[in-house]
């Protein structure tokens, strides 16, 4: 067998981890080459923990040219461009040929998408996670609303999570009974995408802590003369400290091609083997994806999509491979104030009738036990990508 040629965009969980998997499945000659614009592969689930100040940007944030070693390759550089007919991808620094596509480059984070955008913060980005964190150290008194502009986010719990860890975060400064928290999202009540095991306890659990909600409310425009966030419905919420969610976007060189997009305009993917439905050189996973096969935007649905695809890259490219069918598994241990919480979902029947409203999902309780368990996974995922070399 000749020499192949992998390219791989993105170097996050799926583009880092897909690196990682190829680098053990195929031949020592084959060429793994990860593109990446930043440069650095980042744990973005603990972005709250820095924007609240119990992680630095050197914690959770690693240099991407660690991915490098043996017959993968790590260049930091902006795609620009696939050509899918001819098999190569066009960047700022040159061209590169590819006999298998692996396309991950996440969503592309829009920071002024709406009217007002300037004057709120976020935390779906490392630097305004640190913006947001100074945002908080200088907070005392007044309302905090987060909120998103769009129903499609990264991590779809993190508004509520984040409230929970911000009434922590002032009640143990002693401020948080001069400080009010709501929750504006356009659900009809907590976790509502989940189903009732997840949502009954949920809000149970917010209403002890005192966090309101306001529902149907999603983010059109903030007015920072009158401090206030305005839904499309143009319902109004009174901030001292609005956390939005920017607008996400698939990357240009996805949305501007329509052999790489979806009919919803992200990335084209299948839910069997994640290969494109008119290039079968080429596969996608990811939250690039996310959106066109109805999964939320999470780093697990990257890892196990990463998984199944990997094996599939290789029984094209040895000629024979037992395949891994996609585990279609979320599990995620979640931040609750003091405590953690540890949810599973099993999006199977969902994905097979998208008609079903929510995945089958389950919540274990929670306890200061299921805090470690982010802590755990954030290890995890850099032995998994670097391989211990980080």
């Amino acid at each position: 067998m000749t020499s192949k040629n992998v390219v791989i965009v993105g170097g996050n969980a799926g583009g880092g981890l897909m690196a990682a998997r190829l680098k053990k499945l195929l031949p020592p000659d084959t060429s793994i080459i990860v593109l990446d614009k930043a440069g650095k592969v980042e744990f973005q689930p603990s972005y709250t923990y820095v924007a609240l100040g119990s992680r630095t940007e050197q914690q959770v944030s690693k240099d991407f040219g660690n991915i490098s070693g043996d017959n993968v390759k790590a260049v930091k550089t902006e795609v620009t461009k696939v050509d899918a007919a001819n098999r190569t991808v066009h960047t700022d620094t040159g061209e590169y040929k590819y006999d298998t596509l692996v396309l991950s480059p996440g969503a592309r984070i829009i920071q002024n998408g709406f009217k007002g955008a300037e004057a709120t913060y976020h935390f779906w980005d490392l630097q305004n996670a640190l913006k947001t964190k100074d945002a908080i150290g200088k907070f005392r008194k007044g309302k905090i609303v987060i909120s998103v502009s769009n129903p499609v986010y990264r991590c779809p719990p993190v508004p509520w999570e984040m409230s929970m860890m911000l009434h922590e975060y002032f009640t143990n400064k002693g401020l948080r009974d001069g400080i009010e928290i709501t929750v504006a999202h356009p659900v009809e009540k907590p976790f509502e995408m989940f189903g009732p095991s997840i949502s009954g306890p949920l809000t149970q659990w917010l209403e002890e802590m005192k966090i309101k909600g306001a529902f149907k409310f999603m983010t059109g425009m903030v007015d920072p003369v009158k401090k206030e966030v305005v839904s499309t419905n143009n319902e109004s919420l009174k901030y001292d400290l609005a956390i939005v969610s920017p607008i996400h976007e698939p990357p240009d060189f996805v949305k501007n091609n329509d052999d790489l997009k979806s009919k919803m305009g992200w990335g084209d993917s299948n839910v069997r083997n994640f290969r494109n439905n008119k290039y079968d050189d080429i596969y996608a996973i990811g939250d690039l994806v996310a959106p066109s096969l109805g999964l939320g935007m999470a780093g697990v649905f990257a890892h196990f999509q990463a998984d199944t695809a990997a094996t599939f890259i290789a029984d094209d490219l040895t000629g024979s491979y037992l395949t891994i069918p996609y585990n279609s598994v979320a599990a995620c241990a979640m931040e609750g104030g003091s405590y953690g919480w540890f949810a599973y979902c099993d999006f199977a029947r969902k994905l097979k009738d998208p008609k079903i409203p929510f995945p089958d999902c389950t919540v274990t309780g929670r306890g200061r036990i299921y805090k470690l368990m982010h802590a755990i996974y954030e290890k995890y995922y850099y032995a998994s990508i670097f391989g211990g070399r980080n």
